[in-house]
């Protein structure tokens, strides 16, 4: 009977551990200050991939920073400076390409996903460098 205890008191406290848990990190604004991330921003039309592009994303200060596309079969980069502000998961971005409201759908330390609302027709992958 002590076995059969052991056991299941094991059980549950394997159960209770959660390991998505200990390897995300939670998303914070100053996490992004003065870092600059790398990837792909693929725009969706239902399920259907419109466009791609790889991008960098810099976040130079607490509210502004830069951004840089390359379109699939473009050889010319286009920049624009940005600005932005954080409330929880949300970034607010204000430039011409990505203008619009982002959720950070994934964050961990060196990666993040960001999908545009509230349509989420947009999607950025990035990787931190």
């Amino acid at each position: 009977m002590k076995r059969f205890l052991a056991i299941i008191m094991a059980a549950f406290a394997f159960a209770a551990c959660d390991p998505d848990e200990k390897s995300a990190t939670e998303f914070k604004a100053e996490n992004i200050i003065d870092t600059k991330w790398t990837g792909t921003l693929k725009t969706i039309d239902g399920t259907l991939v419109k466009g791609t592009a790889d991008v960098t994303l810099r976040f130079t200060t607490e509210n502004a920073g830069k951004f840089t596309q390359k379109r699939s079969g473009s050889g010319s980069k286009d920049s624009y400076d940005l600005s932005y502000s954080v409330s929880g998961k949300r970034i607010s971005i204000d430039c011409p390409v990505i203008n619009g409201t982002w959720e950070v759908t994934n964050y961990m330390e060196q990666a993040m996903t960001l999908t545009l609302l509230p349509s989420k027709s947009s999607i950025m992958t990035l990787m931190k460098e």
